[in-house]
């Protein structure tokens, strides 16, 4: 099969379109790990905030959103308080197919208020003298941030830089990627209509490397979990049959973080 590589925005506005339905296996790797973690994260952030006797809503930032397929967990949490949840990525495709996903969402929660923005997550990568604050109106920072499968495409000094300034001190993050014993073998990518392999940038980080420079950004490390593949997972149909290739490799891991 051949491969083209281009910029990682027109990969994924190309990948838009089938990006939900194209049977990504470390999306639903992703999926099954975050029935845990998340609710996990999305509770202790609840109680982090209520401590604060603070009255205000808790803030949380879904960075790098694509089609919105955690944005729309964080919209089925049964709240106890009000929330604002802001989504940005950088591919004007993906929020759209975003938009039509949560708008429904949104409607039948109350107790959350929604905001999706297009802008360019990690301004240093392209430009080292940019602030990495993503140029979106009133972004400020927030008591949880989400970032899923996006580190990959993302250089580590880069991508921390960013999330160091999204999160408010005492606040809590959680990064999930593909793990570097796949990444060494494959990337993010998709097969287009003309059976082309389509890719944009990515690196192989490794968990060890990944803890350590969110250590540099200053995060506290309060858990790490790597994930193998398994016979399990495909023959269970958690995953589809493309999973059969990755059976006893490592494939995902996530960091749950809180910013010190």
């Amino acid at each position: 099969m051949s491969v083209q590589h281009i910029s990682t925005r027109d990969a994924y506005n190309q990948w838009a379109s089938v990006y939900d339905t194209d049977g990504n296996m470390l999306q639903a790797i992703d999926d099954l790990e975050l029935e845990q973690l998340l609710p996990e994260l999305l509770n202790l952030g609840s109680v982090g905030s209520k401590s604060l006797a603070v009255a205000r809503k808790l803030e949380l930032l879904d960075l790098g959103c694509g089609t919105g397929r955690n944005t729309a967990k964080l919209l089925t949490h049964p709240w106890a308080q009000p929330v604002f949840v802001r989504a940005i990525d950088f591919s004007s495709r993906m929020l759209d197919i975003a938009e039509k996903k949560l708008l429904t969402l949104h409607e039948e929660n109350k107790m959350v208020d929604l905001m999706l923005n297009q802008a360019d997550c990690f301004p240093t990568v392209t430009d080292k003298s940019a602030s990495p604050v993503p140029n979106v109106e009133g972004l400020g920072t927030f008591d949880i941030v989400i970032s899923t499968l996006v580190l990959e495409h993302v250089p580590l000094q880069d991508y921390f830089a960013t999330l160091a300034v999204l999160v408010k001190k005492g606040g809590y993050a959680l990064v999930t990627n593909m793990h570097s014993e796949m990444g060494r073998i494959s990337q993010a990518g998709f097969v287009n209509a003309e059976g082309v392999k389509v890719r944009g940038t990515s690196f192989a980080h490794t968990p060890e490397m990944t803890v350590e420079a969110a250590r540099e950004a200053g995060f506290e490390i309060m858990n790490v979990k790597e994930r193998t593949m398994t016979e399990a997972d495909v023959k269970g149909g958690r995953v589809s049959e493309r999973g059969w290739k990755w059976v006893g490799t490592q494939v995902w891991y996530g960091l749950m973080l809180r910013r010190q």
